[in-house]
């Protein structure tokens, strides 16, 4: 059987709804942007086959574009715990994860995971990085005990009691504050949206030039650009 003959599968496929191929012929229709067939194959395959992977992974494709991430999310962790070494499905976790605004430590174990897969992967590796130098910087430096003598203890509370007013508070650590490199793959208008929306603009600006790269709309780049720095300039006066 040719299996980029979409007759030949669909004609197969309606003859054997336990087979394994059932992702071929549901990727097809998703590519075709048939998402409610692509659905339906997806629904009769993983009857039969609840944990194929493939299948898994193009059923969160589609819940995906239909803007359905959180279900999204929990497809694309169950194909990578019976495929680990599923980099795509990795990356599309990083993304959704980041859209829902999932905690550091989480998107840190996602992108970690996808590094492991493939150890070249810039993004990966910025985010690491810089999640792991915030770590440094926040650790307090360990410091040795020494006895101290009572009269000196209590004339040092003393004048810690009379300046704790006017003492300035250390300052907090802040988010990842500059640009995350991102990669044309993970760059989606969703993303710039939830990057815009929490004033991360140099963050937002920078998946725009990804989009760019991805020959997305240049119209829509062009208005989303205007919009941020239309904020950008509203910040400042601020």
């Amino acid at each position: 059987m040719n299996f980029n003959n979409q007759i030949e599968l669909e004609l197969y496929f309606a003859d054997h709804f336990d087979t394994i191929l059932f992702p071929v012929l549901a990727d097809m229709y998703f590519v075709q942007n048939d998402l409610r067939r692509a659905r339906k194959v997806c629904d009769i395959g993983l009857k039969h086959h609840s944990n194929d992977a493939p299948g898994l992974y193009v059923l969160a494709k589609i819940e995906k574009e239909e803007g359905n991430l959180k279900k999204a999310e929990k497809l694309l962790e169950r194909v990578l715990l019976y495929a680990h070494d599923h980099l795509a499905a990795a990356e599309a976790l990083c993304e959704i994860q980041t859209v829902l605004g999932r905690a550091t430590n989480r998107l840190l174990r996602s992108w970690k995971h996808v590094l492991e897969l493939d150890p070249n992967h810039e993004t990966a590796q910025h985010f690491i990085n810089k999640v792991d130098g915030q770590d440094k910087q926040s650790k307090p430096k360990a410091t040795s005990r020494q006895p101290v003598d009572e009269d000196k203890k209590s004339s040092k509370n003393k004048k810690d009691f009379h300046q704790q007013d006017t003492q300035p508070s250390e300052p907090a650590v802040h988010e990842l504050s500059e640009p995350l490199k991102v990669s044309s793959r993970l760059a989606t208008f969703t993303l710039v949206s939830v990057l815009k929306n929490q004033g991360l603009f140099s963050q937002a600006l920078e998946v725009l030039d990804a989009l760019e790269v991805k020959g997305e709309s240049q119209d829509s780049i062009s208005l989303e650009r205007d919009t941020i720095q239309t904020l950008i300039e509203r910040s400042k006066k601020d």
